[in-house]
């Protein structure tokens, strides 16, 4: 029995401090002006660059580039927005965390009343 409390104890000292030192994932959608290869090029050597990113996608017919990593919408914008191309948050999406995806992964749907 003794075994199990000590086993019990250290698992949830381990859990008290996991959320200290949990990396969330973000996801930003970018509306990138690039009209050439060359511009896709530069989009992607200052993400490749920058800290946190951990993939990204450059969608020249599209003019999106979407980043994923533990990065700060606001930082990932002004990057991109570095390389001179016209830079703004996608419309139709708002920066979203890893927290926000998960809860709404996790919302209940509500059925219509008959």
């Amino acid at each position: 029995m003794d075994h199990l409390n000590r086993n019990t104890f250290f698992l949830s000292a381990i859990l008290w401090f996991l959320p200290k030192f949990t990396v969330y994932m973000n996801t930003v959608v970018l509306k990138v002006g690039m009209s050439c290869e060359g511009c896709v090029g530069a989009v992607k050597r200052v993400l490749s660059k920058m800290e946190g990113v951990e993939e990204f996608n450059v969608d020249i017919k599209e003019q999106k580039v979407t980043v994923k990593g533990n990065v700060q919408p606001e930082a990932v914008l002004q990057t991109v927005s570095r390389t001179g191309k016209k830079t703004q948050f996608w419309e139709d999406e708002a920066p979203k965390t890893a927290e926000a995806e998960a809860a709404e992964a996790k919302a209940p749907e509500v059925a219509a009343a008959p």
